[in-house]
């Protein structure tokens, strides 16, 4: 509660700030983000089978927190100068712009199984560090460029080679949980694939510091399509797949781990 109310604080002070000042040229932004991320997995039963052949169901979780941060760097194109419009008109720029960044990733899964008749769960909870990411946006500013709605196509890389994962169940009799990492050898780098396609939407409010510094708040959702080729799974997730008749070594074409990311931004925007 005490830290809602000095965010309250916090934006009503920003409030009295001036408009924000810039009207066009090069603008670099300074983002730090802070959010979660839901997983969307799409697996064949056939598939799932070959992952535990008494699963009938995989779905996604969501993470903890995820911290990430980008650099935007672009140009803004006055709607005065540059679209014949009035100075007063509500759209007052719009504005292109690349970025790279890095983060977290995290993928969180759940196996449903069936074993003598009852329902039994295996959770999977993967942490990647760093994640990076990359691509272009286009912005449309509207009240003097106080807000902003973007939107962006791009990229991601999971750079991480030894990512550390959570694996727990319903009964600790037949999965026990386990903490680790798993490691990404030579030969899984060169079949799994490491990159994902994204597209995601923000919404900025920016509040003048300084006639060339404003300071930038927002929320964004992006949503990752991605296709690794492979299942993973932690030693122990892998010989008990393989003690029923499993085998997850051979690629698998029609799984999906996409996700929904989603949280708020902080940063600046500085006119260069």
């Amino acid at each position: 509660m005490k830290k809602i109310t000095l965010l309250y604080i916090l934006i009503l002070g920003f409030s009295f700030f001036p408009a924000a000042a810039f009207q066009g040229g090069p603008l670099l932004y300074l983002h730090a983000g802070f959010g979660g991320s839901l997983s969307l997995p799409s697996i064949s039963d056939a598939s799932l089978k070959q992952f535990n052949k008494d699963a009938v169901k995989m779905t996604g979780m969501t993470s903890s927190l995820l911290i990430g941060g980008e650099v935007e760097g672009g140009y803004v194109f006055d709607s005065n100068r540059f679209f014949g419009l009035s100075k007063g008109h509500p759209f007052s720029a719009l504005g292109v712009f690349a970025y790279i960044g890095m983060g977290q990733g995290n993928t969180s899964q759940k196996v449903s199984a069936v074993v003598s008749g009852n329902t039994f769960d295996t959770f999977m909870i993967v942490d990647f560090t760093p994640v990076v990411n990359f691509g272009v946006i286009a912005k449309a500013y509207f009240f003097h460029n106080k807000l902003a709605l973007g939107a962006s196509l791009g990229g991601r890389i999971i750079t991480d080679f030894s990512p550390d994962y959570l694996v727990y169940s319903t009964d600790p009799n037949i999965i026990k949980t386990e903490v680790g990492q798993i490691i990404v050898t030579e030969d899984m780098m060169k079949k799994m694939n490491p990159f994902m396609f994204s597209a995601a939407t923000v919404i900025e409010y920016g509040i003048s510091l300084m006639e060339t510094t404003d300071i930038v708040f927002g929320w964004y959702t992006k949503f990752n399509l991605y296709q690794p080729k492979y299942l993973t799974a932690p030693p122990s997730l892998a010989k008990l797949a393989r003690d029923n008749g499993g085998d997850i070594s051979q690629p698998f074409p029609d799984y999906w781990l996409n996700s929904l990311d989603f949280g708020v931004k902080l940063g600046f925007a500085f006119k260069l």
